[in-house]
Order: structure tokens, then C-alpha cells, then sequence
């Protein structure tokens, strides 16, 4: 005799067999068009959304596989252990030897940064300074800043 799954069971089954999923695919595995039962469901497996394609993805946190950064891809969706892409900087910056240049924090995020830097600097969230031409953003710890900066500047100096 076949079982049968309860919602819950049948969304983290087919969560674990193609690890992301829209909104759509997570209605449409419920048999819903209710946005809130999607959430309440997805809510009680402890979820996650995508930092990229403005969060449009859904998975597990028991699903994903994080680097060293906090960071999991899967296809081409990307999350983070910090959640959003603003806390995700926030977090790398202040968890950072050297800071970071808007070109690093793309290149190692894979999304554009720049309106979520200037944000974060307006709220004081991170320090900004220029540094041979190019801006460098750091904790607003000023112990920390002050280490970043140096270890940043020797870096520089010694390319």
C-alpha cells in the first residue's frame, strides 16, 4: 500500500530531489495559489531564499552547502548563510583582513553590489575610504578599520 505524504512531507521531498524551487513550483507541489500556505509550509522546514534574482528561489537550510564564504550556488541561484545580500556584505566586510572593493565583494557574490555599498555606507554600516583611487569599504569598528586599512596598504605596497 502506497502512503501518503502530508503537504510538508511531499514539499521537503521535493525540495531535497531538485534542491530550489520558485514560488510557482512550490505552489503548484502544494496544490495552492495561496502565497501564505507556501509560506507557512516552507516556514515550518526552516527556509531559505536567493540573495540573487531579487530572492525569487526557495530552499532548506538543511539543504544547502555553504563555502567559506557563507555562500551556496545552485544552478545559477545564489544564498547566503547571512540571509540577505545586504547582510552578506555586511558580514564579509566585517569578517575581512583587508575590506573589500566593490570588485571584489562582485566577483566573490556573483551580483551586482554597488547600490547595497553606497546603502550601507549611508547608514553607517560600513566605513569608505579611497585608497589609491579606489574605494575600500571596512568595518566601522574603528580597531578593526584601522587593521583592515594597514593590512590593505601593505598589500598595495608590496604588488
Amino acid at each position: 500500500m502506497k502512503k501518503i505524504l502530508l503537504p510538508s512531507e511531499l514539499l521537503l521531498s521535493r525540495l531535497k530531489d531538485i534542491k530550489i524551487m520558485t514560488i510557482q513550483e512550490l505552489k503548484d507541489v502544494l496544490k495552492t495559489q495561496c502565497r501564505m500556505t507556501v509560506f507557512r509550509k516552507l516556514t515550518a522546514l526552516d527556509y531559505i531564499s536567493s540573495y540573487s534574482h531579487s530572492g525569487k528561489y526557495y530552499s532548506l537550510k538543511r539543504i544547502a552547502r555553504y563555502n567559506k564564504y557563507g555562500i551556496w550556488s545552485h544552478r545559477d541561484a545564489l544564498f547566503s548563510r547571512s540571509g540577505t545580500l545586504r547582510k552578506t556584505i555586511e558580514f564579509l566586510i566585517n569578517n575581512s583582513t583587508k575590506g573589500y572593493t566593490a570588485s571584489e565583494l562582485r566577483s566573490r557574490l556573483k551580483v551586482k553590489v554597488e547600490d547595497v555599498l553606497l546603502e550601507l555606507v549611508k547608514n553607517k554600516t560600513v566605513a569608505r575610504k579611497k585608497l589609491s583611487g579606489i574605494f575600500v569599504y571596512f568595518s566601522i569598528l574603528p580597531k578593526l578599520a584601522r587593521k583592515q586599512e594597514l593590512t590593505r596598504i601593505d598589500k598595495i605596497q608590496y604588488q
